[in-house]
């Protein structure tokens, strides 16, 4: 395509723009809307924050000032606050959260307007809030993709599966592409972009092996985003267009923009069977012990266990008190003594103003809590 053409003449120059807003439902009552989980205190053994380890380990790839952070204008002192050393240059704010296509979108656009000249931004979007396990296989991968996308490609990161998730979007994998070598492993055609899955379906995917996990990471040259949201999203690239001309209306002009993923609006579209071989989303597999931490259940594995597999996170001013307690977990930021008796399989959140217990079964159910509060017009506890 001629967009594709044009980017190889350019200079490629490496970006990560790590996208840091959110709402902060599925953990709450630890997260809220002012401190969603990327900036809780959650790795062990220092209680470092997700956003800060993912700026950690992608900084072992990029120097910092290609490091990029998005967040909501509220939200912008704690990005200071767990990113000291980042330049307040490197945060780019969005009066109001409207989604991940209207954020990647105006992140490429002010990339593209700080680029020198004949230079094209290669980006990596990233989430701030995922762990990763093994760290070196983690940016063998990244740099694989970044490699993909200086071709002018669009590409994805996609997961593999090891259990029948009902929790994650899938990507069903196409043929091989024909991009030339050397890369570690030939990228793959991405097919199609499938919802969350019955758990008879997520077997069946599992099985299958042609099936990753959505991990909603991209990597793309700035100019071909905006071109595909030109191509597919004309209502927000001209919205975009009017921002790069007029940036001073940028929180007039931001509320106008469709709230809208960038799955829907772009990366769908880019399904094997609906555009051609060279526009298609590439995807390379990752394994590299990834999590979205998207709810009590996955906090609980990054925990270090007791004899009776318990777990505690944040003392609070008291230790917790666990007598005949099996699998059960405490999470407290309470002045609070919490104490807990011949239970098993609980999580117990605790904070100065609220209290949540439930089974960890019912872990990805936490946000009917928050929307009963919302309904309810208990905001200040959200």
């Amino acid at each position: 395509m001629d967009a594709e053409r044009k980017e190889y003449a350019m200079a490629p120059v490496r970006r990560v723009v790590i996208m840091a807003g959110g709402s902060g439902t599925r953990l709450w009552p630890h997260s809220r809307r002012s401190r969603p989980k990327q900036f809780l205190p959650l790795l062990p053994p220092d209680g470092e924050a997700l956003l800060a380890a993912t700026v950690r380990r992608i900084g072992r790839l990029l120097p910092l000032e290609s490091i990029f952070v998005v967040t909501t204008a509220e939200q912008v002192g704690e990005v200071r606050r767990c990113l000291p050393a980042l330049s307040v240059d490197n945060i780019l704010v969005e009066p109001l959260g409207r989604n991940t296509a209207p954020c990647i979108g105006l992140a490429a656009q002010t990339l593209k307007r700080r680029a020198a000249a004949g230079q094209e931004p290669i980006i990596a979007v990233l989430p701030s809030d995922h762990h990763i396990d093994d760290e070196e296989a983690f940016l063998r991968t990244i740099a694989q993709a970044f490699a993909v996308a200086e071709r002018g490609h669009v590409v994805t990161v996609g997961i593999r599966p090891t259990a029948p998730e009902t929790g994650y979007g899938y990507i069903e994998l196409g043929e091989r592409s024909d991009d030339p070598e050397p890369l570690d492993a030939s990228p793959r055609l991405a097919a199609a972009f499938v919802e969350k899955p019955s758990r008879e379906r997520a077997l069946a995917y599992l099985a299958s092996g042609s099936y990753l996990w959505n991990s909603g990471m991209f990597f793309f040259p700035a100019q071909r985003i905006l071109d595909e949201l030109h191509a597919h999203l004309p209502a927000l690239a001209r919205i975009l267009d009017e921002i790069g001309q007029h940036p001073e209306r940028l929180p007039v002009l931001y509320a106008e923009a469709p709230a809208i993923s960038i799955d829907y609006a772009v990366m769908e579209k880019l399904g094997a069977a609906q555009v051609g071989r060279d526009a298609a989303l590439r995807v390379l597999a990752g394994d590299f012990g990834w999590s979205d931490v998207g709810s009590f259940s996955a906090v609980v594995a990054l925990l270090p266990a007791d004899e009776a597999g318990n777990r505690v996170l944040g003392r609070g001013a008291e230790e917790p008190v666990l007598l005949r307690c099996r699998d059960s977990v405490v999470w407290s930021s309470s002045q609070q003594l919490v104490a807990a008796l011949g239970v098993e399989g609980l999580v117990i959140a605790v904070t100065d103003d609220a209290i949540l217990i439930l089974p960890q079964r019912c872990a990805q159910e936490v946000r009917e809590v928050v929307s009963r509060l919302q309904s309810g017009g208990r905001s200040g506890l959200l």
